[in-house]
Formats: C-alpha cells, sequence, structure tokens
C-alpha cells in the first residue's frame, strides 16, 4: 500500500524553529500530510553544498515523489541562521535576508530541474526575538 503525502518541507535544523513550525504546518494544512527533510541551512546546500550532500537531499525529495506522491516542496528559510552566520560575514540582517532568498531561488531552479512536475513554494521565517518564540512567516515570490 503506498503511502501518500501532499509534500516534501526543507527547512533548517535549528531547534529555535520547531513551537512556531508546527504552527505554520498548520496554518498550510500540512501537519501529518508532509514529509520533513531537515538540515542545517535548509536549501543552502543545493547551491553551494557538497555534491555528496546535494545529492543526498535532492535523492529525499526523489523519495517523498516517488513514494510518498509529494506534488510540491516547500523551501523554509530563516533569519539569524548559523549554517548561513559560518559561511558569509553579513553586514546587516537585510543583507542576510537577501542572500537567502538569492539562494531559494537557485534551489528552486535545481529541484525544478531534477524534478520539473513538483511545484516549489519558498518560505521565509523571520525570528521577531532570539529564542525562536515569535517567528513571522512570509512567502517568497
Amino acid at each position: 500500500m503506498k503511502h501518500v503525502c501532499s509534500s516534501a518541507v526543507i527547512k533548517c535544523m535549528d531547534f529555535r524553529l520547531m513551537p512556531e513550525f508546527v504552527r505554520f504546518l498548520k496554518d498550510k494544512n500540512l501537519l501529518g500530510d508532509c514529509d520533513e527533510i531537515s538540515l542545517a541551512g535548509a536549501g543552502k546546500e543545493l547551491v553551494d553544498g557538497y555534491i555528496t550532500v546535494r545529492e543526498f537531499l535532492l535523492k529525499n525529495i526523489k523519495i517523498s515523489l516517488q513514494l510518498h506522491g509529494s506534488k510540491r516542496v516547500f523551501l523554509l528559510h530563516h533569519s539569524q541562521c548559523g549554517a548561513y552566520a559560518a559561511s558569509y560575514s553579513f553586514a546587516s540582517p537585510a543583507e542576510e535576508k537577501a542572500k537567502q532568498i538569492a539562494d531559494m531561488k537557485i534551489a528552486e531552479k535545481s529541484i525544478k530541474g531534477r524534478f520539473p512536475e513538483m511545484e516549489v513554494l519558498k518560505f521565509w521565517a523571520e525570528l521577531l526575538d532570539d529564542d525562536g518564540h515569535h517567528i513571522e512567516f512570509s512567502e517568497v515570490v
């Protein structure tokens, strides 16, 4: 029997996202209806990661598509990301956000190049405090 879900969600592993991430899933009707793929920097590895990690991430998307019938990929990036801070020196939060949004668009092309039938939706999570209790989610177009 094939198990079906609507989407694969690629998010950063940052623990601060967890409480509000559940709310995000509920708001998008994804709670219990998605495969969660979690790694530092989320889609960053599709842009500048090692080929083995990039292929690992794409393999997970393929498994979600083939075994669970996912039709969409959600890319969820966030402010104050340690994976980005380890790779870049940003002059401001706005510069970090611009870099991550540019990377999400490149990651989308990478996903669509391998899986043209999948829709890719991009979201930005702005941490409004340092502990992640208040996060504002917005779609990136």
